[in-house]
């Protein structure tokens, strides 16, 4: 039987997802999430021959369960950009009914730090759909990750339900496993540590829709539209030398030239 971790901060437990059926209620969970209400199947988003292969060759696939109930479910697979594998790159997640469910995401990046760490590992990458203001937030404000790049297009098209008809724009970022405010956000019982950046006057803004699932449904043409110009702001800033440094309280993507130094509301 599959080790159980306590999810610290939540009533799940994180097992590491080896038999044929636990992978495939993992892929079913995924599928629900990120394809079933558009009737996409589910090969689209992962299969469980996939996961399978990721589990048996030794990569993260790791579920939350509460009870026998899997709640949530994280892949990642070993990276490498310099011939051998010096990264974890993490690829999917997904918590259904998230409130509900409070807490379980964190935990899983939680139990995903450590893994990796125990394994030598001490930089997690992983790209995320900037127009998604509540993810950015977390991974930026809760979680202390670098943005490394934009990435326009990354995917290409997509038919996921999700990404259909739209541009897959991504921003790449980097989690430094053992930087000392990624120490200090993962303490607690709820890591409810954020680091909020103090928006000075030579900031540059990036604000994005404040729930683009719900334009999505309503007005997926301008959506796309919305995301265009989100990715005009990102390429024209980072060419003129702006990084990413943070997000302000009101979710706005907060970016500085080089050599300005970020500072960050206590």
């Amino acid at each position: 039987m599959a080790e159980r971790r306590p999810a610290v901060g939540s009533d799940a437990d994180l097992v590491t997802l080896r038999t044929a059926e636990q992978l495939d209620a993992a892929a079913n969970l995924l599928w629900s999430i990120w394809g079933a209400r558009n009737g996409v199947e589910r090969s689209e988003v992962i299969s469980n021959s996939m996961l399978r292969t990721l589990a048996h060759s030794g990569n993260y696939v790791v579920g939350a369960y509460r009870g026998d109930e899997l709640i949530g479910c994280t892949v990642g697979m070993f990276g490498s950009a310099s011939g051998r594998p010096d990264h974890l790159h993490s690829y999917i997640a997904g918590v259904p009914q998230a409130q509900s469910n409070r807490g379980v995401g964190y935990a899983m990046k939680r139990h995903q730090r450590q893994w990796a760490l125990e394994r030598g590992i001490g930089t997690i990458k992983w790209t995320f759909d900037p127009m998604v203001a509540g993810n950015a937030y977390f991974n930026l404000c809760k979680l202390g990750v670098t943005v490394m790049s934009f990435e326009p297009d990354f995917y290409g098209r997509l038919d996921d339900g999700y990404n259909t008809d739209q541009s897959t724009d991504r921003l790449l970022v980097e989690w430094n496993l053992r930087a000392e405010w990624v120490e200090q956000a993962m303490t607690g019982d709820r890591g409810g540590f954020r680091r909020h950046i103090s928006v000075v006057p030579e900031a540059e803004l990036i604000p994005v829709p404040e729930d683009i699932g719900k334009l999505l449904e309503r007005d997926p043409q301008l959506a796309q539209q919305e995301r265009l110009v989100v990715r005009q702001r990102f390429q024209s800033l980072i060419t003129q030398g702006y990084q990413v440094v943070g997000m302000s309280k009101a979710r706005e993507y907060v970016l500085l030239a080089g050599g300005v130094e970020p500072r960050y509301e206590a």
